[in-house]
């Protein structure tokens, strides 16, 4: 098919134009001057670099490991192959697997069939983009802005849904930052390889850049889908289509002469390359970035039990995992879109987590953060040049020092007063947890209240309560509510609070009140009660939360989110929302989870009736 494209676009090329001897071709080559070759080799050199540094973005969203200078010098040198060879997903597979050793055919397939629909992707874009700004034709300029109405839409959907299912696999897009840098790429190469194509034009084309890249940028495309070997034909054909006003013999002598620079002499190269692969060193180690040396992801098991921050905990639940930076490690949860750091670092030095937690973001094209960050976390941060934004308030009390009297807890009194005559006794459930009712409870409060949110907040999972402290409210022998905590040696943390739509007044306050005696009988100093956003951002947002939460008098605590740039924190921002609010189904605890027969289960309730 390939072959039949090309035949039949040079038949009507040679019908429809005036092809020039070639010996006028040969004058017309001769009598350009050396500067315009020059700066036509020049454009093809700055074309394939950033083609190389396509290939690099495209190995970081397939996690190849092999992100670096040898990644890149392989995929200038396949781009050069396979456009020349023509049949692009098999001969670019091909010299990608044959550059790079540690790649294997199944990867250098994907890798290359990634570059091949993103340049496509990316390049419509561009179209889109020029047919609006330089029309090589009048009229043109609305199938420009449907087609970037197209890619906006696309983009979106993207964000929304990360995965795309296809038959019996699930294809994974390609984050909004790896679209940006793929779409960048594109236009410098797209612009250099144009620039290049100009550059040759003999003297009377009568063509201005704008234009003539426009009518490229679309003559390229129709040569990428043909898989003709060089795009001869449809090329050559859609730019004489494009260009009506350039005389046929000067666009077929320039065309001739960009064939040469930009197509033959890069394929000789890449030939001798694919001859002699040792030309390109290879290193032991595939990493480029020095910022990344010592990581290494850790299970949520390896969080300390003397950490500061006990929330940390979510990570068992949310995906997260403890990531090493060398001795520092963080709380990790890696989305579609970002890397977020979730609270304080678990240990080591501050200041240097920020670089190897921007690289690892990086390594990923994602975006990086710090999300609810301390202030000195936060100061830490604005010194080594990240933006900066307070989110959020904590509320946070000393279990040890916790009295109920005072005018500031009155309403704290009287809300217990409600569930005291009610007859609601609410208390520490110990080891055994009657996992039934309680998911009893949480089905009815998501019936009344809706789908629970996630990701930062805790969802209902047997083995994840499992692995709380527990405290469980009782009404007339019926389990009416429970409130889970996080719990570290020096710190416990509220999670859940689940009750039932008839629960008496007041039990919310109970349930938290039993859980600050639990927490100073354990000898803990200090309880959060999470946090609410912070009242500037949030105006109006979770006021009865924040009601809540006042009642216990508590200290409220300044909590910062801090990224390298705004438009970063911008899209963890929204990363983030994203996943509150529609998180992913709730999978099993990491780590297990206990397991409590019927029995276990029945004997807390019946003990509490007796």
């Amino acid at each position: 098919m390939p072959f039949l494209v090309m035949g039949v676009c040079l038949w009507l090329l040679r019908a429809q134009t005036e092809l020039p001897p070639l010996a006028e071709l040969g004058a017309v080559l001769a009598g350009l001057p050396a500067w315009k070759w020059a700066g036509a080799a020049l454009a093809t050199a700055l074309s394939f670099w950033a083609l190389g540094r396509y290939d690099s973005v495209a190995h970081r969203h397939l996690q190849t490991g092999l992100d670096g200078p040898e990644a890149r010098r392989a995929g200038i040198a396949a781009i050069a192959f396979s456009q020349t060879a023509g049949f692009g997903l098999f001969t670019g597979a091909y010299a990608r697997w044959r550059l790079l050793p540690g790649l294997s055919p199944l990867q250098a397939g994907q890798l290359t069939a990634l570059v091949a629909a993103t340049f496509l992707a990316a390049l419509s874009v561009i179209c889109g983009a020029a047919l609006i700004l330089a029309p090589p034709a009048p009229g043109l300029s609305w199938a420009g802005g449907l087609i970037l109405l197209a890619a906006t839409a696309i983009a979106a959907a993207s964000f929304l849904h990360p995965e795309m299912p296809l038959f019996r696999i699930k294809l994974r897009w390609p984050s909004l930052t790896a679209m940006a840098a793929l779409g960048f790429w594109a236009v410098a190469d797209v612009a250099a390889a144009g620039t290049a194509l100009w550059l040759l034009l003999p003297e009377g084309a009568g063509v201005s850049w704008a234009p003539l890249l426009t009518a490229y940028a679309v003559a390229l495309g129709l040569a990428v889908v043909s898989s003709a070997p060089g795009g001869a034909g449809p090329f050559e054909l859609a730019l004489c289509a494009l260009l009506p006003a350039v005389p046929d013999s000067t666009l077929i002598a320039g065309l001739l002469a960009f064939r040469l620079v930009y197509y033959a002499v890069p394929a000789v190269l890449a030939g001798l390359l694919l001859i002699f692969p040792g030309l390109i060193p290879v290193r032991n180690k595939p990493l480029e970035d020095t910022d990344l040396l010592g990581s290494r992801a850790l299970s949520p098991a390896a969080l300390p039990k003397d950490r500061t921050c006990s929330e940390a905990g979510i990570i068992r639940q949310n995906g997260g995992h403890v990531q090493a930076f060398g001795l520092n490690q963080v709380a990790l949860l890696n989305t579609p879109q970002a890397s977020v750091a979730l609270f304080d670092p678990l240990s080591g030095i501050t200041q240097e987590t920020f670089a190897p937690l921007a690289a690892h973001a990086r390594s990923r094209n994602a975006a990086a953060c710090y999300y609810k960050c301390a202030p000195r976390t936060a100061l830490e941060a604005r010194k080594a040049g990240w933006r900066v934004l307070r989110i959020a308030e904590e509320a946070v009390l000393n279990p040890l020092a916790f009295a109920e009297k005072g005018s500031s807890r009155r309403q704290l009194r009287r809300k217990l007063r409600h569930a005291e005559k009610a007859g609601l006794e609410a208390f520490s459930a110990g080891a055994s947890l009657p996992l039934d009712q309680m998911q009893e409870v949480d089905a009815a409060w998501q019936a009344a209240h809706g789908t629970a949110y996630g990701t930062t907040m805790g969802r209902f999972e047997p083995g994840y309560v499992a692995g709380q402290e527990i405290v469980l409210a009782f009404l007339e022998g019926k389990l009416i509510g429970f409130a889970s905590f996080h719990a570290s040696s020096r710190e416990w943390c509220l999670d859940l609070i689940r009750l039932r739509p008839d629960a008496p007044d007041g039990a919310g306050h109970a349930l938290v009140r039993a859980g600050i005696a639990s927490a100073a009988a354990a000898g803990i100093s200090r309880l959060s009660l999470a946090a609410v956003p912070d009242h500037r951002l949030a105006k109006g947002v979770d006021r009865g939360l924040r009601r809540f939460k006042t009642c216990f008098a508590p200290s409220w605590e300044p909590r910062y989110m801090a990224a390298p740039g705004w438009l970063q924190m911008a899209l963890c921002i929204a990363e983030l929302v994203r996943l509150v609010h529609r998180p992913p189904a709730v999978l099993p605890a990491a780590g297990g989870a206990q397991t409590h027969n019927e029995d276990e289960e029945n004997e807390i309730a019946l003990a509490h009736t007796a």
